[in-house]
């Protein structure tokens, strides 16, 4: 059977739907043309290659989000990591640009949403990762002219990526059979340290991530990394890596700043840049605990950045402001 018969058999093995499997299908069909041209395969597929297949998908109008997910199915089939570490960054936080577009239009009016986007307008799906910082510095810097940062700061803080409603299920779960703050973040620091080890063991990867014993070794050690330390009504916490391995093999300050944001739209600069937009911005990683915690508390809460690697730090840290009634007044 040939390697697409195979796919197509794992596909329906993932219980996809017939629609689904056929658009994957003609997906890797059109990778597989597009690579033999080369004299490449699909199993030897890189990084780069993808990127220029998106390219040609920007310059045809296909570069739809359910082909660069088929792009990541077939990665996942294949076992090439460069293949679902470069669709993952494509679809990760591709939503951002566009709800900062209708948001303005929503919350300032339309008039100020133009203004803001005039001549940038929304970026296309699968632009390459170095292409991304131009947008977002452009759009920062016009929204910043416009307001006060306090108004800024709101904003981004409301948090632009959008809500993973069925992710928050299984820790609102967790955390009404636990009822308890302290060892819902103690559990969920040790799901998150379980979860490495697996991939670690299987030689998998943890979202874009490669893990190792390193890995697992620097995340145990930092309780604060998606889970927290409270304090009265304040939990301090961090994000892991977007890149831990490389984050920890970096040997320069920028290099660490770059490997451990996770934000896709100015990532990249952190490359070249000490501080290529304004910390402001960082609001938006805010934002998506702020989603979170509020699912799991159903009301609303407040979430501080204490650190960002946009305003010269070596991690980003928050700190959760909990609502009345989660712990006893102390």
């Amino acid at each position: 059977m040939s390697g697409l018969g195979r796919f197509r058999e794992y596909l329906v093995e993932k219980d996809l739907n017939q629609e689904q499997i056929d658009k994957s299908i003609d997906v890797a069909c059109g990778f597989d043309e597009y690579l033999s041209k080369s004299g490449k395969k699909l199993e030897n597929a890189s990084y780069e290659d993808l990127y220029c297949f998106s390219d040609i998908l920007i310059k045809n109008g296909t570069n739809t989000v359910d082909r660069y997910v088929a792009l990541f199915r077939l990665g996942n089939f294949l076992k090439n990591n460069e293949l679902i570490i470069a669709s993952l960054e494509v679809i990760d936080g591709s939503e951002m640009i566009e709800n900062f577009y209708n948001r303005l239009g929503v919350e300032f009016g339309q008039h100020v949403r133009d203004e803001v986007f005039d001549g940038i307008g929304i970026p296309p799906l699968g632009i390459r990762p170095e292409a991304k910082p131009e947008f977002t510095k452009k759009l920062v810097e016009r929204f910043l002219a416009k307001f006060d940062n306090d108004t800024c700061k709101a904003f981004f803080e409301a948090g632009l990526r959008d809500k993973y409603t069925a992710s928050y299920v299984g820790p609102k779960q967790m955390y009404e059979e636990l009822d308890d703050i302290d060892k819902f973040l103690i559990s969920k620091h040790q799901k998150l340290v379980s979860t490495l080890k697996k991939h670690s063991q299987e030689k998998t990867l943890f979202f874009t991530q490669e893990v190792d014993d390193d890995v697992v070794s620097y995340v145990g050690d930092r309780v604060t990394i998606e889970g927290g330390i409270r304090e009265g009504n304040r939990v301090t916490i961090t994000k892991i890596p977007y890149m831990t391995r490389q984050f920890l093999d970096a040997n320069n300050e920028k290099k660490k700043r770059h490997f451990f944001c996770h934000n896709p739209w100015i990532r990249y600069a952190l490359r070249e840049e000490d501080q290529p937009v304004d910390p402001v911005f960082c609001g938006c990683s805010a934002g998506y605990f702020k989603n979170f915690w509020e699912a799991i508390f159903e009301q609303p809460v407040r979430v501080e950045v204490i650190k960002s690697v946009i305003k010269g730090d070596e991690i980003c840290e928050f700190v959760l402001h909990l609502p009345p009634g989660i712990v006893d007044e102390e």
